[in-house]
């Protein structure tokens, strides 16, 4: 679901960037919440998207030193890794709701839209939750169901 949501989010921006840089550059008639709304959708895509790439196992790894050792050292190296990515998103996570529970106590609005920030923000302690849970998911099915990550499945498969 959060793949499809990031996947709707670029499109929307990269219609809603067309159509602002036409506006602004041809018709000389620039959008004003046009900015605004790019942070935004941009900003979910982001978190919407890390959420997708845990789970896939998308994210870049440099792994030739991993592969060079034993296996089982191998292993214990990979199951750290997870552990520390697990560490990091937790911190990040709690930074995430602390700074969206700022935010929900204030009354601070957008520029342009007067969006709550607490509205226009929402996408950043979600995707951070996302992202945790997708990284469980793809850790137990890598170690505890013993299948390959999704990448690894489609690399097999070519």
């Amino acid at each position: 679901m959060d793949l499809l949501a990031a996947c709707v989010l670029v499109v929307w921006l990269i219609c809603l960037t067309f159509v602002g840089v036409m506006r602004r550059y041809i018709f000389r008639d620039p959008i004003a919440w046009m900015e605004e709304v790019q942070m935004l959708s941009f900003l979910s895509v982001v978190f919407l998207g890390g959420s997708a790439a845990f789970r896939s196992g998308s994210h870049i790894a440099i792994e030739i030193l991993v592969d060079a050792l034993p296996k089982k050292i191998g292993q214990f190296i990979e199951r750290f890794d997870v552990l520390l990515e697990l560490l990091i998103l937790g911190y990040l996570f709690m930074q995430e709701l602390s700074y969206y529970l700022q935010l929900a106590g204030t009354t601070k609005r957008t520029d342009v839209l007067r969006l709550s920030y607490d509205v226009a923000y929402i996408a950043v302690p979600i995707g951070g939750a996302l992202m945790i849970i997708s990284m469980l998911f793809g850790a137990y099915q890598q170690f505890i169901a013993h299948r390959a990550p999704a990448s690894e499945e489609k690399e097999v498969e070519a």
